[in-house]
This record gives structure tokens, sequence and C-alpha cells, in this order.
């Protein structure tokens, strides 16, 4: 159907699109989980696998005319292992978040005890957050971050390890910005008897293209999604060391998949290609570098950094020096035209998130780089200086959708 055949036949709907249209074009998108996809990605999405029910595994198919079906799920898994260098893939779950509770019933029984990052200094609620039913199906303990280096505290990893002997292990982040020693973590679980799984959901675009450290061949599971740094569709998939396949093929299906999403895995496929090419290892070269750049700035204007900076295209922003918290923050810069999200800073005494996650992907891939991270450094210094007032945002915001012009979303 066409925007034109669209309007005439639902008027409410082409309005509601052009509006997220014009709001996308006309702002500074800074959600760290988000990305722009190309025409070919959003084809695909749309493709005539849309039309096609797929029940089973690759040469598993239970329902006829599937030969195509095969084909693609095939192609993806071997691209993923590809670029992951993983011994097996499974792209049929439809986020980060299945991927994990794929990984959980691949090697957990209900209650079994499990060691993970905590989400309080950035981990995933999946991982075991108190309001995510991980926490109500398995046993959580956790470890944090030294509060001095704010670096991961791998003794008390190792400690806890000892101590409460988990099946698993559960690494990674939505909100720490540094690299994870995977080596020593896979030590840690290994000599413990659990497994290591990593979650490299926000990662997963930088490590395929060899920008941050890649979890194999330490980790024996890890669990991925296409939406973030991979710059594709919403979904996931997840991956694994060789003597873990079996048992993960049948936790995705028939344990949590009965009918996969057959055109975004085809989106999918496109974007495991195109990350192997020089343009995808640039682009994400210069996000971690606008990342670190834009840290910087905002440290010499008097911000404080969560670890002191980031290693990708994400980091916290304590906003408290300047009398401030992330919510009013968020939302003045919303109003403003610059979307981030609010974010509690670890160890910070305040039920008030004191900071915001931010991140550069969206701002890269519209051609950004070095001097307008100066620019929105300068943007933030001013709002948060203006005490967030309305002739602040008005300001922030002209010169917000001046930068959107400057560098529109590409086709």
């Amino acid at each position: 159907m066409s925007l034109e055949n669209l309007k005439e036949n639902d008027f409410e709907l082409y309005e509601c699109l052009k509006s997220e249209e014009k709001r996308q074009r006309t702002s500074l998108e800074m959600i760290a989980s988000e990305s722009i996809q190309s025409k070919n990605t959003l084809m695909l999405a749309g493709s005539a696998f849309n039309n096609k029910t797929a029940t089973g595994s690759v040469g598993k198919q239970r329902l006829l005319g599937a030969e195509y079906a095969d084909q693609l799920e095939r192609m993806a898994a071997e691209r993923a292992c590809e670029v992951f260098h993983a011994d097996y893939a499974n792209m049929l779950t439809y986020s980060g978040t299945v991927a994990n509770f794929c990984a959980y019933e691949a090697v957990l029984n209900p209650n079994d005890p499990v060691l993970a990052l905590s989400h309080s200094v950035g981990a995933h609620q999946s991982h075991g957050g108190m309001g995510n039913v991980s926490s109500k199906l398995y046993r959580f303990q956790y470890f944090g971050v030294d509060p001095e280096t704010m670096d991961v505290d791998y003794d008390e990893a190792e400690r806890k390890a000892a101590k409460y002997k988990p099946k698993l292990m559960v690494v990674g982040s939505a909100a720490y910005p540094r690299n994870f020693d995977f080596a020593r973590l896979a030590d840690i679980a290994h000599k413990n008897g659990a497994s290591l799984m990593v979650d490299v959901a926000h990662f997963s675009g930088l490590i395929a293209a060899g920008v941050t450290p890649n979890p194999f061949p330490y980790a024996d599971i890890v669990t991925a999604s296409t939406t973030k740094t991979m710059c594709g569709p919403h979904s996931g998939f997840v991956m694994c060391k060789k003597e873990y396949a079996e048992r993960i093929e049948k936790s995705v299906y028939p344990g949590h998949v009965a009918s996969p999403h057959l055109q975004t895995i085809a989106a999918m496929a496109y974007v495991l290609k195109q990350a192997q090419t020089e343009e995808f290892r640039e682009l994400m070269q210069q996000v971690v570098h606008n990342a670190q750049h834009l840290c910087k700035k905002l440290v010499g204007y008097g911000f404080e950094i969560f670890t002191g900076g980031t290693d990708c295209h994400m980091f916290l922003l304590d906003v408290k020096p300047f009398g401030l918290d992330g919510v009013c923050f968020s939302e003045a810069l919303n109003k403003a035209g610059i979307t981030v999200n609010s974010k509690g800073i670890p160890y910070e005494m305040s039920d008030i998130p004191g900071g915001i996650r931010m991140g550069t992907t969206v701002l890269t891939q519209r051609g950004m780089k070095e001097k307008e991270m100066e620019e929105i450094a300068e943007l933030f210094y001013f709002m948060a200086k203006e005490g967030c007032s309305d002739a602040a945002i008005e300001t922030v915001k002209k010169r917000a959708v001046e930068l959107s012009e400057a560098f529109p979303i590409p086709e």
C-alpha cells in the first residue's frame, strides 16, 4: 500500500505515521537503544515473507511450502556465525529479551541459582531485575562495580561464584559503558561449575565491526539484538558453542517460539551482511569516537560521567552537579527536540534518577562528527545552566532543528 493509498483509506493512521516521521526528521535522537534502518531493511521487513507461516526449525518444518523459509533461516544463521565466530546461531527469537529466556531455559531449571551483573549498575531488567519474571523463575544473586573505580568488581563476582555455586553466570549491559573482561568472567564461571552467558544486545554492531571485544570464544552462550548498534530491525538472536546447540534449538522451538517472523529474519540477514563491510566498520568507529568526544566536552562543562567515560556508543550523564535530576532534564531536552532517557546513577542516594542515558548511533548515522558533538555538549550545558527554563528550551530547540536539517536522515 502506498502512502497516498493509506491517506485515502486510513487518514488517522496516515497522520500518525507522518507525525512520527517528522519527529524523527526534526529532532536529535540520542536514545542509546535506537538506530536508523536502511530502505533495504525496511523493504525486507515488509516483503513477501510476511505471507508465509513457518513452524519448526530448519529442515524440520511442520508446514509445507517452507523451502525458502529454510533457506532464509539458514542464510541468516550462517552469517551470524561468521560475523561473531559462533558455532551455532538461532535467528527465530523475536527480541533480545526472548533470546535471553531461551538461553535460560536451555541450561536452567526453575529455582536454579544464577549470578549476574546487577541491573542497578546498568544490566538489563531481564537479568533478574526485581520486576522481571526472570527473578521469579530463578534464584539470582548479583555482583556490581567497585564504588571507587566504577569498574566491574571481578573480585566480588569471584567470591559470590565460590559461595553460591551458580549454574549460570550472566553479564551484559543496557547502561554500563565499559568493555568486559570476558576471559576472566569465563574463568570465574567455569571453575565454579557455571556456564557463561553474555548479552551483547547494545554492543552487537560494535562487536561485528571489531570495535569492541567479542565474547567468543570465552562465552558459552551469547544473546544479541539487531535493533541497536546493528542498525537493523527490532529482533534478537541467540548463539552458542556447539555443545549447547541442541539445547538452544529445543528451547527456542518448541520452547518459546511457535512461528518466527520470517520477514524480520530477512532484514536481519541483510544487516548481518552489511556488518561485514568496511563502511559499517568505519561507522561504528565513528559512533564510539563521537561518544568519547561528547563525554570529554561534557566533563569540561562540569557534568559528571558514570565510570568517567565510555568504550562504546552510550554513557550515563550525571546532572546533579547543576542541581537537577534526570527526569526533569530529560523532559526539558525532549521538549527541545533532543531525545534521551532518565536513568539512575549507581550508588546515588535518591529515589529520583540523577542522570540520563544517551547514545551517539543515530547522530553518527546522520553524518555528525566531533564538531557537532561539541555543539551538542554546549546545548546540554546551556540547558543545565539555565535550569531548564522555557526560554532555554526554545533556544535549544531552534538549534536542534537547524542541526537536524543540516544532517538529514540518510536515505
